[in-house]
């Protein structure tokens, strides 16, 4: 008796305690932006770790990441970039925004500056940006990577009933041979099958999983893994290292430095007249790397006197061997050699001259680069020009100048004339030592007689853009693997189908995958089944009467 009262008191109990399942919970109130940001922050600073792995992991996270580095690649095709070979040279920097960016922006040049909106793409901002979204890509992908390698690995063969009733793709069909018929069915579509059986209600239930290009579902880490490795090659290319005053390089360890170091791209041009020389890295730098023009040839057009062809045979040493050699090195077939591309650009004029004293003794011999141009007052012509050019154990400085209409370059001319002034600096124009006009081959005297300036040579020199990035060799790779692995995600989709087979009936669902119409197999393999069982049907149907005769006929 005490345990058939205990149970309706229970419950009266529990009818009197329990709120009434009509009335409606009081909602939450609701937070203000203030107040929900207050709790984030509460949060941020209680679980530091698990708020950036969350943040990282977001969606959201990822959208406004590309946004910002979109509408950083828009300021960077606004803004006129400077070219890399001035990036590593604060000097040849500092011309550049005066002769580029100082006319268009004029007082707000420097903040321009400041914000590195002229070398926005090797900006440290930019920079950033990407490193944050790649380190965001690995965050989502090692969120995903469990349940990817748990379907892949140790697939759900047993679903629920409801799943079968439920699922958006699923269909039904029975079959007197219902497991060996429906497993090789799916085996000739191309689809791995696995079995479980289990006894429910005194009836065993077969659950058959079949799968589909399963394997296709990793190329998800190829190409996550491949877009990683694309934006942190693109953060290579665009490191230059850390400046010589930086305070990196005092507060760094040194296996850093050297890393960044040797990671560290660059970018110049050399002009060089034929028979000339020059280094890539510094001199004193061992086992440095020259090279030298032993010809350049420029074709031009006879009718618009454009250049149509640039050619230069271009030799690479290494410690006074010769590690490199291109006889037809032009714009788009450049010289590699060890991670550095020597690049035809374009051509300047130079000039090669010689001073002698009245004792014949050598002052100067040396080329010329004109590597300066302005148009002329009057609008007529252009001067190429270099000046300011030392002239050793002397007060005296050089300038050389080529005037010529516009766009004739100096191996056009039969007879060029170019106008040599020898001075010193802060004098006027009248107190020249020289001042000559000479052709190839001439020579003359200085106003006092005691010097001779002769024009050996005038003709133009080829540009060499010498180039270093270390991440240029990844780019292309790594786009070819990016690519593929999405190639095989589109034209592989994974395809799964669960059955359920209880006697001769067969149940069949299935999910909705991406790029993927299982339909299509449902309503094949039903229709097969369908037909195989009226075959057999047919069969067992035959009349009787009709076997012994076909045996008799087969023995006679």
């Amino acid at each position: 008796m005490a345990t058939l009262l205990k149970q309706p008191q229970r419950g009266a109990a529990s009818r009197r305690t329990r709120p009434s399942s009509n009335k409606k919970r009081p909602a939450a109130p609701r937070l203000s932006p203030g107040q929900r940001l207050k709790k984030r922050l509460a949060y941020a600073m209680k679980h530091p770790l698990d708020a950036l792995w969350g943040w990282l992991s977001s969606v959201r996270t990822a959208i406004f990441l590309i946004v910002c580095i979109i509408v950083v690649c828009i300021l960077g095709i606004y803004f006129p970039q400077a070219p890399g070979e001035v990036l590593n040279d604060p000097t040849a920097y500092q011309a550049w925004l005066q002769q580029n960016a100082l006319p268009q922006y004029g007082s707000l040049t420097p903040i321009y500056d400041w914000l590195h909106f002229f070398t926005i793409f090797s900006s440290w901002y930019f920079m950033l940006l990407l490193g944050i979204l790649a380190l965001s890509i690995v965050v989502c992908t090692l969120n995903r990577a469990p349940a990817i390698w748990q379907n892949f690995a140790h697939p759900l063969i047993r679903r629920s009933d409801r799943f079968y009733q439920n699922a958006l793709e699923r269909a039904s069909f029975s079959h007197p041979e219902a497991v060996a018929w429906t497993s090789a069915a799916l085996r000739r579509r191309g689809y791995r099958v696995r079995s479980e059986s289990d006894s429910v209600d005194n009836c065993e239930v077969t659950y058959l999983y079949a799968n589909k290009n399963t394997w296709a579902t990793l190329s998800t880490f190829v190409f996550h893994a491949s877009l990683v490795a694309l934006l942190l090659a693109g953060m290579i290319s665009q490191w230059h290292g850390f400046p010589l005053n930086s305070p990196a390089r005092r507060i760094l360890p040194a296996p850093i430095i050297s890393l960044s170091d040797a990671l560290a791209g660059f970018s110049f041009d050399q002009a060089l007249p034929t028979g000339e020389s020059a280094v890539v890295y510094p001199r004193g730098t061992p086992h440095n790397i020259s090279f030298r023009v032993n010809h350049f040839t420029a074709r031009f057009d006879p009718q618009t006197g454009q250049p149509i062809d640039y050619v230069t045979d271009l030799s690479v040493y290494r410690d006074g061997e010769l590690v490199a050699h291109s006889d037809h090195l032009r714009v788009n077939d450049p010289l590699t050699y060890d991670g550095i591309t020597f690049h035809q650009s374009s051509l300047v004029a130079s000039a090669v001259i010689t001073i002698t004293d009245a004792q014949g003794n050598v002052l100067y011999h040396d080329a010329v680069i004109l590597d300066s141009s302005s148009t002329l007052p009057s609008g007529n012509g252009v001067v190429d020009y270099a000046r300011g050019i030392p002239i050793g154990g002397t007060n005296y400085t050089m300038g050389v100048f080529f005037i010529h209409a516009d766009g004739q370059h100096l191996s056009q001319i039969a007879h060029p004339v170019l106008l040599i002034a020898i001075g010193t600096p802060g004098t006027s124009n009248n107190e020249d030592k020289a001042l000559l006009r000479l052709s190839p081959g001439q020579s003359g005297k200085s106003v006092d007689g005691q010097w001779t300036i002769r024009l050996d040579a005038a003709s133009d020199a080829t540009v060499l853009l010498v180039t270093r990035d270390a991440g240029s060799p990844l780019v292309w790779p790594i786009a070819v693997v990016l690519v593929l692995s999405l190639c095989i995600t589109f034209y592989f989709p994974q395809r799964r189908i669960w059955l359920r087979i209880r006697g001769d009936q067969v149940e069949m669902a299935a999910l909705r995958e991406h790029f993927t119409n299982i339909r299509t197999d449902l309503l094949g393999i039903a229709r097969e089944a369908r037909a195989s069982a009226a075959r057999q049907e047919q069969g067992e149907r035959a009349p009787e009467e009709t076997r012994p005769s076909h045996a008799l006929s087969s023995k006679q």
